[in-house]
Parts: C-alpha cells; structure tokens; sequence
C-alpha cells in the first residue's frame, strides 16, 4: 500500500514540474517559482546577491520605474508564466514581505499592466536597479542588502 502511495505522489509531481496550471495557489508558485532563490521565507542570499525581499521590495511599487523593475527582473522576466499569474505572484511578494514600505497609493499588479511591461525592453536591469536605489535614497529610503 505505501509503494502504489509513494507511486502516485511520484506521478503527481512528475506530472506537475512544467508550468503553473491555472487556480494553483499563489504560496505555490511563490515555492515553485522564487523560493530557489529567495528562500521560503524571502530572506535571499548574499552567495548570488540575491536580494531579500523584507525591508526592500515595497520601495518598488511606488514608481512605474519601481514597477517594470519588478517584471523585468530576470527571475520574473524568465519565469514561464501568464500575466495573470505573475500578477498574482508579485502581489503576493508585496503584501507579504513588503507591506511595510507600500507606499499608501500603491496598486496591486494586474496582467494588463504585467503584459504591457514585458513588452517593455530593458536594456541593464542592473542599471535601473541603482537608478531606482539613487532615487529613493534622495527619499531617505534604501534597498541595500
């Protein structure tokens, strides 16, 4: 009996390594998708320079610069999934780890806006990393790590 349970969850998750399927919940993509980098609890991780998400990520969301930042990153950028659930995702990563910095007139993402800004090239992420950082420090706000 354990070997056809062990069985069935191995086929499950075989059968669930591709892309999202639609209604999966947000906190499983957040696993599938930026966990590998982020960590569970979006802690990041200096190896890498993976940013952390507390403290930071809220800064972002005040600006449409901030914004297309968030989907152009490359883990979004490269992330195979739908407007709508990159949306969902990235409202998720707000509201859990950067609520405190939400600007008060902060918008959740929506696909359309998503869409639109994967349509948008940018040419060194990194660049516009320290733009933003530069702009918000004049604010007295940081997004170091």
């Amino acid at each position: 009996m354990r070997a056809i349970a062990a069985l069935l969850l191995g086929a499950s998750l075989v059968g669930g390594a591709g892309g999202a399927d639609a209604g999966e919940s947000v906190e499983y993509l957040y696993r599938l998708h930026c966990s590998g980098c982020h960590g569970v609890e979006g802690a990041g991780s200096l190896v890498g320079r993976i940013p952390p998400f507390v403290g930071i990520v809220g800064h972002f969301a005040g600006t449409e610069e901030g914004r297309l930042y968030l989907v152009r990153v490359p883990g979004v950028a490269n992330a195979a999934l739908s407007d709508d659930d990159t949306a969902r995702l990235l409202n998720y990563v707000l509201h859990t780890w950067g609520s405190a910095e939400l600007p008060a007139d902060a918008r959740d993402f929506t696909a359309a806006e998503v869409g639109k800004s994967r349509e948008t090239h940018v040419d060194d992420i990194s660049r516009l990393r320290a733009k933003l950082g530069a702009e918000l420090a004049k604010h007295g706000k940081s997004i170091a790590y």
